[in-house]
């Protein structure tokens, strides 16, 4: 399968015209698969993106193979959060960008998740609790940052990649939690 870099993303929207970034993308993505699973992927185009199936319908080759992109994302977003191997990254761009690009993308990752989070319907961030609640609390926060706030230093540098990690990780103790849930509802008898 081909996996798909940050700069792969930003290309297929900017040529559709499609104002959401990269980061954005990958951070809805990955919180309808934490909440959905592979069913999940409808849930998140007709909300985060109804402008490429608007276009697929039309017929727009460039809109069927950002389609198709998009599609190959989901499912490696997905592959990474299955195979315990802790393979799963947040899609911002690579350590040799602009501190300050990296960190709009990484509140730009934050927001698209909490909006994959209300796509799949959960409404009330308060019904998480525990770690959950901690981690959907940090995310809220990191999406929250702005450019203009931080000043660009080596500790900057530092504390954005600390940040990323604790993301990542969150991220997957997040969709272990609510899939082992989703698992555990679909086998009990009732």
């Amino acid at each position: 399968m081909q996996e798909f870099s940050y700069l792969d993303i930003n290309s297929a929207l900017e040529q559709l015209d499609v104002a959401a970034d990269a980061a954005e993308f990958h951070g809805a993505m990955s919180a309808v698969i934490c909440v959905n699973g592979e069913s999940g992927y409808p849930i998140w185009l007709g909300s985060h993106a109804p402008e490429i199936s608007a276009a697929v319908a039309r017929g727009d080759a460039l809109a069927q193979e950002t389609s198709r992109i998009t599609k190959g994302l989901y499912q490696q977003i997905l592959d990474s959060l299955r195979d315990g191997n802790f393979t799963f990254e947040l899609m911002i761009p690579d350590d040799d960008i602009d501190l300050e690009l990296r960190t709009e993308a990484m509140a730009h990752w934050c927001q698209g998740f909490l909006l994959g989070l209300g796509y799949s319907g959960i409404t009330d961030l308060k019904q998480f609790t525990g770690e959950l609640g901690e981690i959907i609390d940090d995310i809220t926060e990191i999406s929250q940052v702005s450019v203009g706030q931080l000043d660009y230093s080596e500790d900057e540098e530092q504390s954005l990649s600390e940040l990323v990690e604790y993301l990542r990780v969150g991220v997957m103790l997040f969709n272990e939690t609510l899939q082992s849930h989703t698992s555990q509802s679909n086998t009990s008898v009732h």
